[in-house]
């Protein structure tokens, strides 16, 4: 079976993540999502490239700094799984939804890009 590359972010806060989130924390499984929000591991963003994820990570910590305090750091995580169907589609989309959002530099998580 073929292997299959995509990275995630992990944010660093230095605060505790809202309530909602707060299992996510404890566990350290808390990412961002294409659209700009913490989650956990059901609604990470894949991201096919680590130079986009770096880009996007880049683009996201000024918003995030703000919301959780300015020791928030971001961190891109390489994970490797076996290809499916399921897995390279949610990769293309959760891309092409990073991208759209760089390119137009839409960060709200409330906007579509």
């Amino acid at each position: 079976m073929r292997r299959v590359t995509y990275f995630t972010i992990e944010p660093h806060l230095p605060v505790r993540a809202p309530m909602s989130l707060f299992y996510q924390d404890e566990k350290n499984e808390l990412f961002l999502s294409p659209h700009v929000r913490l989650c956990g591991f059901s609604a990470m963003a894949h991201i096919e490239s680590k130079s986009l994820a770096q880009r996007f990570a880049e683009a996201c910590a000024p918003r995030l700094q703000k919301r959780y305090g300015n020791e928030t750091t971001l961190e891109v995580l390489s994970w490797e799984a076996t290809e499916d169907k399921k897995l390279l589609e949610r990769i293309r989309r959760d891309t092409d939804l990073i991208r759209k959002r760089l390119d137009t530099d839409n960060l709200a998580p409330n906007k579509a890009p």
